[in-house]
């Protein structure tokens, strides 16, 4: 009997050693500790959704620039040509909207002023149309044909791209007496620009380069310290003016060439050395995303 009490005893006593040493977690903290975080949160400054001095500004725009206006416009122009008959009339290349992505890295100057570089490409198509037609044999002295059929010719429905790059000043007008604390910003914008036009045509053959300049405006709207979503609107003002190919077109592996001649109206054809320029109004609109840093 006293040798069962005894290991009875020993059991009840390693039992209780062995849940002493078991590990125990705390799932709570002190009141301290709680109090330290609540007093930490509340030193941290909230946002206050506004345009600030020094900051690099970055965005991406996705737009379109409306090119649909007329490129290029040459009376009496060789705009066919088979082994018989030279076709001439009055030739006008259009243009079409074009998608426009956008890039832009600025700089604040001041909470209403900014300068930012800006690069673009667009990308679209062009059409041409032919009007008052003639033809004439390939002969000397042949007789002149008034309006022949206009049967089938390349009408160069081809493509067109523009590059376009700049810097704009961008002004905040409500920020400039005061700051003006506010997710809303709109501004104006305006600057200097080269633009470059090239499109696969028989008539030119490099790209015409321009140097002009754009005004607008938009408005701004801060999504968060670092994020904003920008609406804009630019009118781009340019002078286009193309260099003549010196060939329309080559035929035979290149052992015949046509040249790129007009029809004035004394009826001699003469080569094509220069194109009218045309003054270019370009409306572009864009909405993106900046991000400030």
């Amino acid at each position: 009997t006293l040798t069962i009490v005894a290991v009875l005893c020993l059991s009840v006593a390693a039992i209780a050693q062995e849940q002493q040493d078991e590990q125990t977690f705390r799932l709570l903290r002190d009141s301290a500790s709680a109090e330290k975080e609540l007093e930490l949160e509340e030193q941290l400054p909230a946002w206050t959704p506004r345009i600030d001095q020094g900051t690099i500004e970055v965005s991406v725009a996705l737009g379109f620039l409306n090119l649909n206006t007329t490129l290029l416009k040459h009376d009496q122009i060789i705009y066919k040509y088979t082994q018989e008959n030279s076709y001439f009339g009055d030739m006008t290349i259009k243009g079409e909207s074009a998608f426009n992505p956008m890039l832009r890295l600025g700089f604040n100057w001041s909470r209403w002023f900014a300068l930012e570089g800006v690069g673009g490409l667009s990308f679209s198509e062009y059409s041409m149309s032919v009007e008052n037609r003639k033809s004439q044999k390939n002969e000397p002295g042949a007789p002149v044909i008034s309006d022949p059929p206009l049967g089938e010719y390349d009408a160069e429905q081809r493509s067109l791209l523009t590059g376009q790059a700049g810097i704009n000043a961008v002004v905040y007008p409500l920020n400039i007496a005061q700051r003006i604390n506010s997710r809303f910003h709109p501004y104006v914008t305006a600057g200097v620009e080269h633009f470059w036009y090239n499109m696969n045509s028989n008539y030119t053959n490099e790209t015409a380069t321009s140097f002009g300049g754009n005004f607008g405006g938009g408005i701004r709207v801060l999504a968060d310290e670092n994020i904003s979503v920008r609406f804009e609107v630019l009118m781009h003002m340019n002078k286009l003016d193309w260099t003549p190919a010196k060939y329309f077109t080559e035929r035979n592996e290149g052992t015949v060439r046509v040249p790129l001649e007009d029809w004035p109206n004394d009826g001699v054809r003469s080569q094509v050395t220069e194109f009218e320029a045309n003054d270019m109004m370009l409306l572009n609109w864009s909405v993106g995303v900046q991000g400030s840093f």
